[in-house]
């Protein structure tokens, strides 16, 4: 065979190194520490999955991932802080369906979470469970319907921030009641406002209301998962008294736009392993998560519908973006 002309051997050569740097790229990833950006404050179910999630990966890279608590504007500048950070693999960010309400309710200027991230992968949901002051008398969930369509104006619910009125202005949607909102600033204020019986109902995450819910000051209804959850063994499913009800926060893995495909692969691939370790499932079970991956295309199918389901609400006049 006669060699090629110099010039073909420098093609080859140069087409040859264009397709080994993706490999080197991939063999090397990561070569110093990663950064996981969490648009919420430390000590809460969001934080806490992503450090559980960083230590495991932090084994199994043997490279630091650092947990960054980026808190303030309902998570938008967090959120911001990913999408501006450099697209190298070394920026990752940990969010929840806040990103598709903020989309409708708060946006932001800056960046649309549907095309300034890249969703990795999905790792799990919170249910919720449904329950109400022991003084309100009733004892199931189509109970409950009942006495707040009879009794319109006289139930109550408190929220923080706009996942909670999501949570219950769907309850309301489906149900056909007009259960009212009262904002607070803090869940503990909740909570205090619960118990004293000032407000009556919540549809809340379990963590918020599991010890006032063991102890009896407060009543649970139902769970919104398929099953009895972990924390709440003796409560049942919603079931068929809401069939439609589908109220879950979920936890996804992002980077910003245009990193490297070996990269995304990477920690997609890693967050699978680790989900699957039993320090990590048992760690997530005890802060409310139920670990669930799913693919980069599961994680962008779950944002579009809770958008769109949120974008119904507000049509309907349920919900109002900014209030």
């Amino acid at each position: 065979m006669r060699p090629l002309p110099r010039p073909g051997r420098r093609a080859l050569l140069a087409a040859a190194g264009a397709l080994a740097l993706p490999l080197a790229h991939a063999q090397s990833y990561p070569s110093r520490p990663v950064r996981v950006i969490v648009p919420f404050g430390v000590g809460g179910n969001t934080d806490a999955a992503a450090r559980l999630l960083g230590a495991k990966l932090t084994e199994r890279w043997r490279q630091q991932v650092v947990v960054e608590n980026r808190t303030g504007a309902e998570g938008n500048i967090g959120t911001e802080a990913a999408v501006r950070s450099p697209p190298d693999g070394y920026t990752l960010y940990f969010g929840t369906n806040t990103l598709s309400i903020n989309r409708v309710m708060a946006p932001s200027p800056a960046f649309d979470p549907l095309k300034d991230l890249e969703p990795i992968a999905l790792i799990g949901t919170t249910e919720f469970v449904l329950g109400v002051h022991p003084d309100v008398p009733v004892t199931t969930t189509a109970e409950l319907i009942q006495y707040a369509r009879a009794n319109p104006d006289k139930l109550r619910y408190g929220a923080t921030s706009f996942q909670g009125v999501f949570a219950m202005e769907q309850f309301n949607a489906l149900a056909g009641t007009r259960i009212e909102r009262v904002q607070y600033r803090a869940m503990s204020n909740v909570q205090v406002d619960l118990l004293a019986g000032r407000i009556e109902v919540f549809l809340t995450t379990p963590a918020s209301v599991a010890q006032f819910i063991h102890s009896g000051r407060l009543r649970a209804l139902g769970v919104t998962s398929d099953r009895p959850l972990p924390g709440l063994p003796d409560v049942r499913p919603i079931g068929a008294a809401l069939p439609n009800l589908k109220v879950a926060t979920w936890y996804g893995m992002y980077a910003p736009l245009k990193t490297p495909t070996d990269a995304l692969a990477k920690v997609s691939a890693d967050l699978a392993w680790a989900i699957e370790q039993p320090d990590v499932l048992s760690g997530l079970e005890k802060v409310g998560v139920i670990a669930r991956f799913g693919s980069a295309d599961a994680l962008r199918s779950v944002m579009t519908k809770d958008v769109e389901t949120v974008e119904e609400l507000v049509r309907r006049g349920v919900m109002k973006p900014g209030s």
